[in-house]
């Protein structure tokens, strides 16, 4: 078996085996389809938002990135698996985008080989950081476990068809600036429970690169496909929220962070910010401490659609070793002071 960066000869059969791993999820839409009442939400919908959010590889990194953070193992000229990662800002963080295996023993095997190329590679690059969002008792959950990844949080997952937007109405967020950064780092640390805050804002700078992997280093509404929006009382930020625009393969997504002091703005918040958003479906992620955000998303019609799972993984850091010449040079001047020291005891 050969693991190896991916080339565009090999998309072809990227996207073969990517279409060949759809079938649990397509089973699991259709038993959800059958349950009908009992069903969170109808078949149709979560099967149209699953595969929005999960099955579509060119939606997920640009096809000029091929071969930069997409690594395939091959046997006998045949891509048995493939696993895929994107950059956060400040290169220290990838996040694993997509792991998939062949159904067949080789593509079973195929697993922690890629996993562990993945990690030499990033390596090799100063990543120390990486993560995973994987939905709860997926099959491949366990491997990632394996592999050293560890939990920390839940997010889930809530869809909406958005009708068209009302007109323009009065709205408490603003669009973000820059400046407001620190005081949205702020928040963050006022919303998150400390074991979160812990493992993606030790720094500052850790924050910026982990946290929605560098939503915020795009903080400037004017550049790529995010928005970013604020709620002030006073000079504080009490609310965020970041919005990724739709394309043709994916919905608009929506996060937000609210004060746990300001409860009350929850659904003001969740009413303003969709009146800021076009129609068509919605994707909205909240996490597991984001209780009055949840309840105001529930207000506003979005179904659960899954629970996914936070994962990290940290390699750790390489540290230079010292040639033998200067190891020996570094002995040799502290030697005198040793051999002084004994003279003088004795």
């Amino acid at each position: 078996m050969q693991v190896r960066s991916a080339s565009y000869r090999d998309l072809s059969q990227v996207d073969s085996l990517y279409r060949t791993t759809l079938a649990v999820e397509e089973e699991m839409s259709r038993q959800l389809a059958a349950a009908g009442p009992q069903s969170p939400v109808p078949g149709a919908a979560l099967a149209r938002a699953w595969s929005i959010l999960t099955k579509s590889l060119s939606a997920l990194m640009p096809l000029a990135d091929v071969g930069d953070q997409l690594y395939v193992a091959e046997e006998q000229g045949r891509i048995i698996g493939f696993v895929q990662a994107e950059a956060a800002t400040g290169g220290r963080a990838w996040q694993v985008l997509n792991l998939c295996l062949d159904p067949s023993a080789d593509g079973h095997f195929a697993g922690v080989p890629l996993l562990q190329h993945l990690f030499r590679e990033g390596l090799e690059r100063g990543v120390t950081r990486f993560l995973v969002r994987i939905p709860e008792g997926h099959p491949l959950a366990g491997l990632l476990r394996e592999e050293g990844f560890q939990p920390y949080a839940t997010e889930q997952i809530r869809f909406r068809e958005l009708p068209k937007p009302p007109g323009r109405t009065s709205s408490p967020w603003l669009p973000a600036r820059r400046e407001h950064l620190l005081g949205v780092h702020l928040l963050y640390l006022r919303t998150a429970p400390h074991a979160v805050a812990a493992i993606e804002a030790p720094t500052f700078k850790q924050w910026r690169a982990t946290f929605q992997l560098g939503w915020l280093g795009r903080l400037d509404a004017r550049s790529g496909d995010s928005r970013h929006y604020v709620i002030e009382r006073g000079s504080e930020v009490v609310a965020w929220a970041g919005v990724r625009g739709p394309s043709r393969a994916r919905p608009t997504h929506l996060s937000m962070m609210l004060d746990p002091r300001e409860g009350e703005l929850a659904v003001e918040a969740m009413h303003g910010l969709l009146g800021q958003i076009p129609a068509g479906p919605t994707i909205c992620l909240l996490r597991h401490y984001d209780g009055e955000l949840a309840r105001a998303a529930v207000a506003r019609g979005f179904e659960p659609v899954a629970t996914q799972l936070l994962m990290v993984k940290d390699l750790p850091v390489k540290l230079r070793a010292r040639r033998p010449a200067e190891a020996k040079r570094a002995l040799a001047g502290a030697m005198p002071v040793v051999q002084a020291r004994g003279a003088a005891e004795s």
